[in-house]
């Protein structure tokens, strides 16, 4: 069984499960926002928002040397990268442009739709939802699939669920692709046919990764029938047997190892401190 509490870290494909961090120094993830904070002549705030980028600060007091060669590795750059870090404190794991399905700005960049006219929209499906808005897409009467670009990790074995609030008048089917370390396709499951109708309703799928699984890809597939508009917003997954509420992201990141101290507390231990830094 795998924990979901825990830290992995590590290539995807290869990701290692960390011990649990210390308690009583962290772990510690500091979101930082990039950017300026303008004043007009009147005091007025304005303030720039070019991204936010995390740091991890993980500290363990006895770590065995088979665990700190691992960190030890990564951080001296012998480790092929990309360096993923799966953080189990941030359930959902698609980006936040992903999981608030563009709403950061306002656009329909990291999602791909095969046919018909995809915008961003203020309207959401269900309005009580912390976010901005959503995708609309005008499909055609061929039907067609939505998808976001960006695969995320998963972890062979692990119970992950996907889930994202549609509306729609016409049946629509909420599907998950896995993908090998290499992003080869390996199979694609998908959920029943629903209809969610005007006032939207939140599609769920749960499904376990195969043993080569590293990557996954949400979509919505509509069949051919008339044509129609689905909006659909916050589209999520999450180590899970079933949809917990929507959080917006982050889960999953691409990290570098800033930092690696070492003190050696009892021979045979290593009392370590891990900085990561979100790429």
């Amino acid at each position: 069984m795998i924990a979901v509490d825990v830290f992995h870290l590590g290539p995807v494909g290869a990701l290692r499960a960390l011990p649990s961090p210390s308690l009583g120094t962290g772990p510690d993830a500091t979101a930082v926002r990039l950017g300026a904070v303008h004043r007009s002549l009147t005091g007025r705030v304005t303030i720039d928002r070019l991204a936010v980028r995390r740091t991890w600060a993980l500290s363990w007091p006895y770590l065995d040397p088979t665990v700190h060669a691992f960190l030890d590795a990564l951080h001296l750059g012998i480790v092929p990268g990309p360096l993923w870090l799966l953080d189990p404190q941030r359930a959902n794991r698609l980006t936040l442009a992903v999981a608030a399905t563009g709403s950061p700005e306002r656009t329909t960049t990291g999602f791909t739709a095969t046919a018909g006219t995809l915008a961003w929209s203020a309207a959401v499906p269900v309005s009580t939802l912390p976010i901005a808005g959503g995708l609309s897409w005008a499909v055609p009467a061929a039907g067609g699939q939505l998808a976001h670009v960006d695969p995320v990790p998963v972890l062979p074995g692990e119970t992950v669920t996907a889930s994202a609030w549609v509306t729609a008048t016409v049946p629509v089917r909420l599907s998950v692709s896995l993908y090998d370390r290499t992003d080869a396709l390996l199979t694609t499951v998908q959920s029943d046919p629903i209809t969610p109708g005007a006032g939207g309703t939140r599609l769920t799928l749960p499904l376990v990764p195969g043993a080569t699984a590293a990557f996954a890809r949400l979509a919505l597939t509509v069949p051919a029938s008339t044509a129609t508009t689905l909006t659909t917003a916050a589209w999520q997954l999450e180590a899970a047997a079933t949809a917990s509420p929507w959080s917006p992201g982050g889960g999953a990141a691409v990290v570098a190892v800033d930092a690696l101290t070492t003190a050696y507390p009892v021979p045979g231990t290593r009392a370590t401190a891990l900085t990561l830094l979100e790429v």
